[in-house]
């Protein structure tokens, strides 16, 4: 029944990367290079989704959703969300300032707590943060989010970075069925739950060593380009995104492909706050 419950509409988070919107079920990939602006882009969606509507009136562009992220690279920093989400509920209120709305001075003079502090206060109770260090705590930690959905049904949104992170560790250690067996739970919790789920990847140089002995007790290694480790989640993701980095300084690019097949390209910029859509 927890799941009955009305939830914040996500299928309008990112206009620009997702023109034909995003449904639960979706399972989003977002690839590139390293130092692309995978993660940047991510944490610009994360807070689209914890940021209100509306603030005393005043249009924000949030989509006031409950939000659930992975990190299992250990980069996210916590206090450059806060900061994008203090930049844009700033720029947001100072605008109406023109606009013949109440003005950000007028509000902090109504209430004793000020206006972005309180909406960032507020954006942070919808905000769940998860760590993994290896695959096989990222299948313990999917395996506990049953409970925590029941808990929580209002968590529609998923934000996973990166899933490829464990991929050496997993070759090294023979341990490459922990991420099968991820990638069956994220599944599982996908339908059962109708989640929307975002997640990074960072392109790999997928070769598999194995390692031989030979009779003079020296090792020896063969490369094995055919490895699969990445296919059971290349067959789970319904929708790609591929970023690379443009030739201008701070400026990137992502692929977003339309309905009838077209390719064009996005170019943006990191800023502090967030994301910033450039012309080519």
């Amino acid at each position: 029944m927890a799941r009955l419950i009305n939830r914040p509409l996500i299928y309008k988070l990112d206009a620009v990367l997702f023109p034909g919107g995003l449904e639960p079920g979706h399972i989003v990939e977002l690839n590139g290079e390293e130092s692309t602006g995978k993660s940047q882009y991510l944490l610009h969606l994360l807070a689209t989704a914890i940021l209100p509507a509306t603030v005393y009136g005043v249009d924000i562009g949030g989509l006031s959703a409950d939000v659930l992220f992975i990190d299992t690279k250990y980069t996210f920093n916590m206090l450059h969300l806060v900061a994008i989400l203090e930049q844009r509920l700033s720029a947001a209120l100072n605008k109406s300032d023109n606009s013949g709305t109440p003005s950000k001075s007028t509000f902090a003079n109504a209430e004793v707590e000020d206006p972005v502090e309180s909406a960032v206060r507020q954006c942070l109770t919808r905000f769940f943060f998860v760590r993994c260090s290896s695959s096989s705590q990222l299948a313990v930690t999917l395996c506990s989010l049953e409970s925590v959905l029941a808990a929580k049904p209002s968590i529609r949104l998923v934000l996973l970075d990166d899933i490829s992170a464990f991929y050496h560790m997993d070759v090294f250690a023979n341990t490459e069925s922990y991420f099968s067996l991820c990638i069956g739970l994220l599944k599982k919790l996908v339908v059962t739950r109708q989640l929307l789920v975002i997640a990074t990847r960072t392109n790999i140089d997928v070769v598999k060593l194995h390692f031989k002995h030979d009779a003079g007790s020296e090792t020896k290694f063969s490369s094995d380009s055919g490895n699969t480790y990445l296919s059971p989640w290349r067959q789970l993701r319904t929708h790609w995104r591929t970023f690379t980095k443009t030739d201008s300084k701070n400026t990137f690019s992502v692929s977003v492909v339309s309905t009838n097949d077209d390719v064009t390209q996005v170019n943006f910029t990191v800023v502090e706050a967030g994301i910033k859509t450039v012309s080519c």
